[in-house]
């Protein structure tokens, strides 16, 4: 069985990285203090001794470093691991056999974002430094001594950057993660420790056999006809809409009442007021606690899995919840992610009309709640799992003591003094203690940066807040954070479909590029096609000077970007939530 502790535990930790040429093959390895443990160039002998009994660590590891590694334990020439290199790179799998089963390994990349971010993309975010070497990977002969000394300080680097995000993953990922992995039959962990959690939470709740599917929507127990009672809580144009599209899993039906647009469909309920109004006092949100994990048990949506399911997941993480916070997070990240596994086709949990049931339910009870609460509130949000609404009186009260009781469901209830919304799912929102609820791509970034995902132009976020919540001038904002250049970056990268980045002259630049807007003698960035057309950066400036340096280090900060490029922006955002 998995000892999680002894994995994770810092003398243990061995991060690395690896740098492949036609004559040159090298990896660097540093302990969690960032000091560095061994180099090894060409030479691999004595190298398993460094890493026997150790937990690496790195980025995409489990697709490059991995079968390099493999095959520098193996004492393969430079050559041999050059050919393997361009192998991986293609895209080709190499299988490994001895990493995984003699050595643990953790890949710092797997599951960081939906969007994928490369290690450049995540140093840029953090506003670290992203120059990358000149030295062409593809260089036909042995690296001079200067060459090789700045790749082992590239790839040094490289390891460092690693360390720091394993850090931030730690908490939220690696831990809860292992912790997972620990209830899985014993035969399978240290297999498991390679998978992403998606496969993990699969295996543990379907003890590795399918589910079996529906084959039509189950409101309740089973119906041959599909006359089940709940379809009468719904306005009789949506049942019609539900029983006409659910095997194609898409559309939507926009229906109007309690005074809100209201579209039903196969992704949640949704709605906002038909009136323009944008800003709202003193609003109440009532939340249904857990609501997908408690309408998969209410359906048996997971059969016989379904009790397994409840009592050593569900009604455990609510048990330990506030004593054991690991494990809490370990138990809430597959109770999570079983509701999307419904849907995949891929995965052991798979049944779709078992999710499209989950949906439905979910939107039928949401929408009785609003229909309960109307006489005597007037509803401002409805989103998949919460009702949003003002009212003046106590009833409310009783409506949410007797929709629990009917439907055996939790509601939660959340206050805000002041609630400004876009539309559905771009609100902010000030909490009676003063705190500060952001969400949406406009404010999502107001309290926190994501540098996972999108830390570009974050000063349009806390610009955009500010104005909404404290009526302060957009200009008034940028001119007191400009002590902070982070707020001001934009991280620019062409993806694997395009040539690269080029300006208008035709240089080509990195991958990944940190830019920011200048008045005169900048450049402008481009992603080239394949076919050498260019296109243009979304929201970019027209005149950039490209800074892939610490982003601290660039001198004169405030005189050299134009801010007007920033106050623009906001200004055009703004207009969308009909405030100016």
């Amino acid at each position: 069985m998995i000892n999680v502790s002894e994995i994770l535990k810092d003398d243990n930790l061995l991060f690395y990285d690896i740098e492949s040429f036609k004559e040159d093959a090298l990896v660097v390895f540093k302990d969690i203090q960032n000091k560095v443990v061994g180099i090894f160039h060409n030479d691999f002998e004595g190298m398993y001794e460094v890493i026997q009994g150790k937990t690496l660590v790195g980025f995409n590891n489990y697709f490059y470093d991995d079968p390099m590694l493999e095959k520098m334990l193996a004492c393969w020439t430079p050559q041999q691991l050059k050919e393997q290199n361009d192998r991986l790179i293609s895209g080709q799998k190499v299988k490994i056999y001895r990493l995984g089963n003699e050595i643990t390994t953790l890949d710092c990349f797997q599951q960081a974002d939906v969007s994928m971010p490369s290690l450049k993309k995540i140093e840029a975010n953090m506003g670290a430094n992203i120059y990358e070497s000149l030295i062409d990977f593809n260089i036909d002969r042995k690296l001079t001594e200067e060459e090789l000394e700045e790749t082992i300080q590239y790839c040094s680097y490289d390891v460092q950057m690693t360390i720091e995000i394993f850090k931030k993953r730690l908490k939220d990922y690696f831990e809860p993660k292992l912790n997972i992995i620990a209830m899985l039959d014993e035969s399978i962990q240290r297999r498991a420790i390679r998978w992403n959690t998606t496969t993990i939470s699969a295996n543990l709740v379907t003890n590795g056999k399918p589910l079996q599917q529906w084959s039509d929507v189950r409101l309740g127990e089973y119906d041959e006809t599909g006359e089940y009672d709940m379809f009468e809580l719904v306005p009789g144009p949506v049942k019609a809409f539900w029983k006409e599209n659910a095997t194609k899993d898409k559309g939507k039906y926009v229906h109007e009442e309690f005074g809100c647009k209201i579209e039903f469909g196969f992704g949640g309920l949704h709605g906002v007021p038909i009136r323009n109004k944008v800003r709202y006092k003193n609003v109440k949100m009532l939340d249904v606690a857990s609501l997908y994990p408690n309408i998969i048990n209410k359906l048996d949506v997971l059969g016989g899995r379904t009790q397994f399911y409840k009592e050593n997941l569900v009604d455990k993480r609510l048990a330990i919840k506030h004593t054991d916070k690991t494990l809490s997070a370990a138990l809430k990240l597959v109770i999570n992610s079983i509701y999307g596994l419904l849907r995949s086709d891929y995965s052991l949990l798979k049944n779709k009309m078992g999710a499209i049931s989950v949906c439905i339910y979910g939107q039928i009870i949401l929408y009785d709640l609003c229909k309960r609460l109307a006489p005597t509130c007037e509803i401002v949000n409805i989103n998949t799992d919460g009702v949003g609404f003002v009212t003046d009186s106590d009833d409310y009260i009783k409506v949410w003591e007797e929709w629990q009781d009917d439907y055996g469901f939790v509601l939660e209830l959340d206050e805000f003094e002041t609630f400004i919304q876009k539309d559905v799912n771009n609100y902010i929102a000030v909490e009676p203690s003063g705190g500060i609820k952001a969400k949406g791509g406009e404010v999502g970034r107001y309290g926190y940066e994501n540098v996972f995902r999108n830390n570009s132009n974050r000063i349009v976020d806390i610009a955009i807040g500010e104005y909404l919540l404290h009526d302060q001038e957009p200009l008034d904002t940028i001119l007191e954070r400009l002590n902070e250049p982070k707020l001001f970056q934009q991280v620019l990268q062409a993806g694997g479909t395009y040539k690269g980045t080029f300006d208008e002259h035709g240089k080509q630049y990195q991958k990944v590029n940190r830019v920011f807007p200048v008045k005169r003698g900048g450049v402008k960035l481009y992603k080239r096609r394949q076919d050498d057309g260019m296109v243009m950066f979304p929201d970019a400036p027209e005149q950039m000077l490209v800074w892939n340096y610490e982003v601290d280090d660039l001198e004169d900060f405030k005189n050299k970007i134009d801010i007007n490029y920033y106050y623009t922006l906001i200004n055009k955002k703004l207009e969308r939530w009909k405030v100016l």
